[in-house]
This record gives structure tokens, sequence and C-alpha cells, in this order.
């Protein structure tokens, strides 16, 4: 009858109601803190709360015309509603379950205000996974404000997300390490101090998030610390290297005193230079998880010392699990892949250890303009409920932003939601089945629709991939030269989230570690479904009530019919110029459009801006301006060098129809390994 989310456990419904509206009631409760938020879905004039003794094994609850009973969920988090005749009894177990009851009430009594009552029912809920998080990337281009991660927590604590970590390589205004953050607007230790005391106030966890291995590049950089670098990749801090130690034991002691949690991540994952330079010997002596296993324990000591224990990325242990159980049970892995699989083999191989670890999936929200969610989803579902078979005790949700973070936030939300859902109720139940109610809970019912027509892109021929989409690539793509125009289309056998068929191989970008999908040209055909999809996203934008949502999605509508006309454009210069076919008319055309399109990517470039400023810091936002830098840049060339053939056909010189004097010195769109 009623849409919950997210789906509860346990639901009986009875035949009586109770009215939302009273002209006088009078609230029980041993937890006074949380009565405000389950009054705030009733009508009344009149309310008195009474506060009554919370002993040290009674259950907290809120009630009113009923009897106080224990009949509670034994986990902790866990809540029983019984809703009768005009009356209303919530219990937990914990102060925590009762606000998780709260939310569940506010849920019923909004869906029966039109009726003006609620059916009476019997509903008993609790988690799966005691430990439900999200890690938010704040290193690759994009701080966001303190302000505007209170309203991401409020939103994660509706969702029953209870954990949070802000992923830092270089980030956290250290006051010895100024040169290293300089630029990036940092957050410091009293925004750190302020969201720790407003997560307790929401019932989440923010656990403390510090890179201590890999990943570590501003760092080793910088001048004064490239000494402490393993190889000439400034990638890895070296464990050769003493100092590396007495850095990290400096930076703890005053990272982590800012967080009342007990975690810290480490992360350490990625260490692709360990043992090429100045670990060599001692890898080639030891061995390199015998290195890997050292650095970790002395961590462990580092972390100690400030009261706290590790959690670590689990991808280089696995290479070494022979050494798992020469690990101290107290660390938390973390088993992270973000590929949309039926089956993961790397929980069992946790299990096995019987180690504890966390399952961590990811949005699919970087290198992008909106995220692959058809993937997403399926990489959260599958990934969370194998760990769960398996053990696991956690579920810490990815957003990457690689990069510099130019996907707009808003659009992971929905992600957040459905990895809510999947690691609260254990169920395997679909985004569709979800999004009419987890849209209601978000107070955005257009984002139901919205999310059912974006994920349309990353369907079109070729624009799926792991890491990347095509989309973004076609938007800062080379206006005349670029891969989406001159790329083989691809196989009419190739599928979305599936394996590469058979003859096509996978390709290794400079720079890159990773495997990725070749890029393919996209076709007319592409390009005619992406603006209908872009309409038709556009039309439902306006339905949108918070204006911050809004502005991002029309800024993504905005780029994907830039996209759609960028690609037109160019397809048809090369088409007449190889052809030999154009006219000075046709180039005065081509110029007019070439001089829109520059309006139209200045006009983006402002909207990112302001969208940008009203979330984060301005930090690096200059990584991602850059792209718009060079993608201007080029279109003014081109106009350029069309105005230079016009004039050329007009004083009866030659035109260069083969394009070779088009110069793109190396130009080929923004990095996405």
């Amino acid at each position: 009858m009623y849409s919950l989310f997210p789906a509860p456990q346990q639901i009986r419904y009875k035949t009586k109601e109770t009215q939302l509206t009273y002209s006088s009631l009078t609230l029980f409760t041993n937890c006074p803190q949380l009565a405000d938020r389950f009054l705030q879905s009733l009508s009344i004039q009149n309310v008195e709360v009474v506060t009554l003794a919370h002993a040290e094994d009674d259950v907290f609850f809120i009630r009113f015309g009923a009897e106080q009973v224990l009949d509670c969920p034994d986990q902790q988090q866990g809540f029983s509603l019984s809703i009768g005749y005009d009356s209303v009894l919530l219990s937990s177990r914990s102060e925590q379950g009762l606000f998780y009851g709260c939310l569940a009430w506010n849920q019923l009594a909004e869906q029966g205000k039109e009726a003006g009552y609620i059916q009476a029912l019997e509903l008993t809920d609790w988690p799966v996974l005691e430990n439900r998080g999200l890690m938010l990337d704040i290193s690759r281009g994009r701080v966001y404000t303190l302000d505007y991660l209170k309203q991401l927590t409020a939103k994660l604590a509706m969702l029953r997300i209870n954990v949070l970590q802000l992923y830092i390589e270089h980030t956290f205004a250290f006051s010895f390490l100024a040169d290293v953050h300089q630029g990036s607007d940092p957050i410091t230790a009293e925004e750190i101090q302020e969201l720790d005391r407003w997560c307790r106030q929401h019932y989440i966890e923010l656990q403390a998030n510090l890179q201590s291995f890999g990943h570590c590049n501003r760092l080793l950089t910088t001048k004064g610390f490239r000494h402490l670098r393993e190889s000439d990749l400034y990638w890895t801090l070296s464990p050769a290297v003493e100092e590396t130690y007495t850095l990290l034991d400096r930076m703890y002691a005053e990272f982590l005193p800012n967080f009342s949690s007990s975690v810290l991540n480490i992360d350490s994952d990625e260490t692709y230079d360990l043992g090429s330079g100045k670990s060599a010997s001692m890898v080639e002596k030891e061995g390199k998880g015998e290195v890997y296993l050292r650095h970790l324990l002395t961590l462990r000591e580092l972390a100690a010392r400030q009261g706290k224990t590790l959690m670590v990325f689990g991808d280089v242990i696995l290479r070494h699990p022979e050494l798992l159980e020469q690990i101290p049970k107290d660390i938390v892995f973390l088993d992270w892949i973000y590929d949309p699989h039926d089956e993961y083999p790397t929980p069992k191989k946790f299990a096995a250890s019987k180690r504890t670890f966390w399952v961590c999936p990811g949005t699919g929200a970087w290198n992008t303009l909106f995220p692959r969610q058809d993937g997403a989803v399926k990489n959260i579902q599958n990934l969370t409920l194998q760990g769960i078979e398996q053990g696991a005790t956690g579920m810490l949700l990815c957003d990457w932003g690689d990069h510099g973070s130019y996907t707009p936030p808003a659009f992971s939300l929905v992600a957040f939601g459905f990895a809510a859902e999947v690691s609260w109720s254990g169920r395997k139940l679909s985004l569709e089945e979800q999004l009419p109610s987890l849209s209601r809970v978000l107070g955005e019912p257009a984002l139901e629709n919205l999310h059912r027509v974006l994920p349309q892109v990353h369907r079109l021929p070729g624009f799926w991939s792991k890491n990347r989409s095509q989309c973004a690539i076609a938007l800062f793509d080379e206006p005349l030269t670029g891969r989406m125009l001159t790329n083989a289309e691809p196989p009419a056998n190739l599928e979305a989230l599936m394996p590469l068929p058979d003859g096509v191989a996978g390709v290794l970008d400079p720079e890159s570690h990773h495997l990725m999908r070749p890029l393919f040209g996209i076709s007319e055909a592409s390009i005619e479904k992406l603006q209908t999809i872009a309409h038709e996203a556009s039309a439902l934008v306006g339905d949108l009530k918070d204006d911050l949502l809004r502005s991002q999605y029309t800024w993504l509508c905005d780029a994907l019919l830039l996209v759609c006309d960028k690609l037109r454009l160019g397809r048809s210069i090369r088409s007449s110029m190889l052809s030999c076919s154009a006219n000075c008319d046709q180039f005065l055309d081509w110029e007019n459009e070439v001089r829109l399109l520059i309006g139209r990517f200045t006009q983006l470039q402002i909207d990112f801006i302001a969208w940008w400023m009203l979330v984060a810091k301005t930090s690096e936002i200059m990584i991602p301006l850059s792209y718009f830098a060079h993608i201007i840049e080029r279109l003014d060339y081109l106009k350029g060098w069309l105005g230079a053939q016009r004039k050329a056909m007009e004083t009866n010189h030659e035109v260069d129809w083969p394009m070779a004097t088009y110069q793109t010195a190396g130009y080929k769109s923004l990095p996405t390994y």
C-alpha cells in the first residue's frame, strides 16, 4: 500500500487507521531530542511532550495513544513501528535506530497527507549491513564547501547512510605542508571538526581518510619532499626512506585528532612503482608483498598513537594472499572494483582469510558528463549482495572525480540512494522499482523520470566504457580531426556492460595503468538519438524544485546538445572539404556556425563556474576550465582556418581541400584514463 525507502524487512497492514490532525496530543518519549522530528509529520494545535527516564537496558521509544512495549529487533539500528487506532508506538534499542524509525514514520505520513490518515500497520526494519558508507573524492579538483557537505550529509542521513569519508591526497591544510596544498583551497581542521559534529547529529560517522602510500603525486613533486619518492613516476612514497614514516607520523598527529571516529582509511592502493626504485633491493631480498606488509604494520603503529585503527584498500594485498594471515584482525580491508560483473571473486577471498572487509562499488560518475548509471547499478547491487553473502561488514560507495571532477555532483544522488537501499535491505531490487520512493525521499519527484531518460546516453553504440564515456570526450574533442569523427564506428556486436567481442582489443592509453575500451566514431544515427535524449531530459528539468539541482541538469542538457551540433558541423566540414564541394557561401556559413559554437561553449563554461561555486571552493577549478579553454581555442583556430580557405577561393588561390595545413598541435581532447 505504501512505498517506502528503503524497502522494509517486514510490514503487515491492519484494518484501522491513525489520524494526522489533532487538536491536542500527549507524546511520551525517553528520547526527547527526536520528538520534533517525529512530530513534524503531524498537524497538532496543542502538544505536550512528556519525557520519561531512560534506563541503561531500556529501549528508546516515542509513543502516543499506546502503552510502551519491548517489541523491537535485536539489531542496534533496527526499529519497530506499530500504528493502530489513533495510536503510534516507535521503539528501538538505540537512539540511531529510533532516528531511522522517525524517517520511516515521516515517509508514511507524507503519503497519508492527502487522505488525512495512515493505515494501521506493523513494521519492523533493520539493516543487513551495519556500515553503509560513502567515500567522496575531494582531491581531484573539487573541494566541497562546508555548507554543501552539511546539506549532503543531511540527505545521506535520510537515505540511512551512516559512514562518510572525504578522500584526501593533498587537500588538507597541514600547517607544515603549505607548499603541497597551495592553490587547492584545502579543507581545514576547523571545517572537519564542525563537519564531524554535524555528522554525529545526523547519526553518521565521519571517518578519517588520508592517502599514505600510492597516489602521492602532489606531495612527491613538491620541493622538499621529492626525495621521498619511490621512483621518477613520483607516485608512491618509498618505504626505503625512513623519513617517509617521520612525515606520516607528523601528518597523522595533526590530522587525526580532528575526527571523533576511531577509523583511519590509509587507502594505499595502486602502488604501481613499488619496488622499481629505492625499495628495489628490499623487494628483491624480501618480496614485494613483505615490503607492503611492513609498511602496513608501521602505519598501524603510527595510527595507534592517535587512537585509530586502520582501513586499507585490498587490491595490493590480494596479489599476495599468503600474507593475509599475518595481518592483524583489527585492520579492515576495502574490496574495491567498479566494473559491472555478474560475479566478483574477491569477496570469497577475503572471507576465506577470515579478515574483516567491506565491499566498495562505484557511482560511475567520473570521466563522464552523466554517470554510467546502468553499470553502476549492476556493480553496486552484485558486489554488495555478494559481499553480504560472504560476510562483509560494510559497504563503502566510491564517488571519484578523476581529471578535475567536472561531472556535476547532483547526478550521483541516485547512486547514493541505490547503494543505501541494497546495503540496508540486502535484497535484489531494480533501480526502476526504487526510483519513485527514492525520488520522493530526496524531495524531487522529477528525478525519477530524469534518471530513466538520461541513462540511455550510455546505451548508444560505443558510448559506454568502464572508466570513461564518449559523451565527455565528444564535447571536448578536436572539432575537425577528433576521434569521434575519424575513428571507426563500433561493431554491431559491441554491447554496453559486456566484454569486448572477439577481434576488438582493449587499449592502454598513455599514462594509464588500466586496459580501456577503444574509442569509436559516433554515427549520425547516434547523434540523432543523443539529441532526442537531451531534449526529453530538458523538458523534465523544469519540474525540479531545487535551483541548484536544476542548474546542474540544465547544464548537462546544454552540453549534450552542444555535442550533437559540434559533431554535425565537424562532419559537414570534413565531407565537403574532402569532396572539394564547398563554395564561398558555405565557408561563410561555417565560420558563422563556429562563432556561435564558441559563444555556446563560453556560456557552458560560465554556467559550469556558477554551479561549481555553489558546491565547492574555487579549489582547482582550473583543471576542468582548461578543457574549456582548449576547445574554445581549437574552435577559434578552426574559424580562422576556414576564413583563410574562403579568402583563397575568393582570390583564386588554391584551397586546402585535403586539410593538410590544418594544425592540431597534438590536441586529443581531455584525459580519460
